[in-house]
């Protein structure tokens, strides 16, 4: 088993008790809203990297379906649970790692990502394989850090990028095919770092199209 996964299939049970996780689901979406990624229905998104579902379930109000991807069984099994316990018949999940070059079945209007592309360590490769899942004209929407030297995870096993310099990551996205690439702060997370003392962590929301 990936190291990666084994990590978050441990985490899995406790993952939605820190309510700091919680609250920035709902940051992300309300950025979302913001940048009028649901002004138009969106027919089929897609959360990459959905964890427990926390960014999946906000979408499921936004979008007519919507998928929820991870590599991680345990994580998976608990987005799941929650699907079924509210009786969801709009939201669906797939065991699948693209970092690894797993295939993504189907295609999706609106691709959204919360926190997890710092976990993924080849990241170009990551972003045309979502830019081959995307329609023409589909909205990729991803949120994440930005750079923080290390300080933000207490605990940085699985963690590749300690956040990401905008420009940098924009780079990457034209170089994939990507357009209209464009990005805002989506939530400010205050927390202590590993010396004690709590600092302000900004995460930002990066969208772009398929042309």
């Amino acid at each position: 088993m990936d190291d990666n996964v084994a990590l978050f299939n441990a985490r899995a049970e406790a993952w939605d008790a820190n309510p700091f996780r919680r609250k920035l689901a709902g940051d992300i979406a309300a950025a979302m809203e913001r940048v009028g990624l649901f002004r138009e229905p969106v027919s089929d998104a897609l959360d990459f990297g959905c964890g427990t579902g926390l960014l999946t379930l906000e979408l499921a109000r936004r979008c007519q379906r919507v998928t929820g991807l991870d590599s991680s069984p345990g994580m998976l099994a608990k987005l799941d649970a929650k699907i079924e316990a509210a009786d969801l018949d709009n939201v669906a999940t797939i065991l699948a790692d693209i970092g690894a070059g797993d295939p993504l079945p189907g295609t999706y209007d609106l691709i959204g990502s919360a926190m997890a592309l710092h976990h993924v360590a080849d990241i170009p490769p990551v972003l045309e394989r979502l830019l081959k899942a995307a329609n023409k004209g589909a909205r990729l929407a991803l949120a994440d850090l930005d750079s923080e030297g290390g300080a933000f995870h207490p605990d940085n096993e699985g963690v590749h990028h300690f956040g990401f310099d905008r420009l940098e990551l924009a780079d990457m996205l034209a170089g994939c095919g990507f357009t209209d690439i464009d990005a805002t702060t989506a939530a400010t997370i205050e927390r202590p770092g590993k010396d004690g003392a709590v600092r302000a962590f900004t995460v930002f929301l990066m969208t772009a199209r398929r042309p």
